[in-house]
């Protein structure tokens, strides 16, 4: 797959999920917050964080199915852009065959006729 045609998605939902991680956690730490507190925080924070996760991964899911869609188009329409071109190539190949036939008969007749102007 060149570089053009490659989707980042993948990549960008993990450094997504990383960062709000990250971010989570070290607003936790430094929030000046009782343990009561805190913990409620991060069970909210925790939540908000399986949803955006979720979300992500629908996202990611939706995209992948698009271009999964993308990809059966185009072997269809490479197919039958083949068998297009196959049935050209054996029309070519038919006409050819034809020709090459006439001028063998009508070489082997030539040779006939100077063969009984030899005799």
């Amino acid at each position: 797959m060149s570089d053009e045609n490659k989707s980042y998605a993948p990549e960008i939902i993990i450094t997504l999920a990383a960062g709000l991680a990250i971010g989570f956690v070290a607003g936790i730490l430094l929030a000046p917050k009782s343990g009561k507190e805190t913990r409620k925080d991060l069970v909210e924070k925790g939540e908000e964080l399986i949803e955006k996760s979720k979300e992500g991964f629908e996202v990611a899911k939706v995209k992948l199915a698009e271009v999964s869609d993308i990809g059966k188009e185009f072997v269809d329409k490479s197919k039958e852009s083949f068998e297009k071109a196959l049935k050209s190539v054996e029309d070519s190949a038919d006409k050819a065959t034809k020709k090459v036939k006439k001028v063998v008969k009508k070489g082997k007749s030539a040779a006939k006729k100077v063969e009984e102007s030899l005799s």
